[in-house]
């Protein structure tokens, strides 16, 4: 059986992943899946400002940036 989903977002950007059999998850959440349900965590999004491609279970911010993204506006 394949595993199949879409990704969609609201209006403030955030992230969910619908799946085949209805159930709607929250990036950040579906990023922290594992068990039989960790191909959620595998699902490659791009970082909202870079653009990259990464898993959701590395991306930060509800599944929005990639680490090095999120932590840009840093200062040491």
């Amino acid at each position: 059986m394949s595993n199949t989903y879409t990704i969609k977002r609201n209006a403030t950007g955030d992230r969910f992943v619908y799946t085949s059999d209805g159930r709607r998850i929250p990036a950040d959440i579906a990023g922290l899946c594992v068990g039989r349900d960790k191909w959620l965590s595998e699902i490659k999004c791009k970082c909202r400002d870079c653009g990259e491609l990464f898993p959701l279970r590395e991306l930060q911010g509800n599944g929005q940036w990639c680490e090095t993204c999120a932590t840009a506006d840093i200062n040491d």
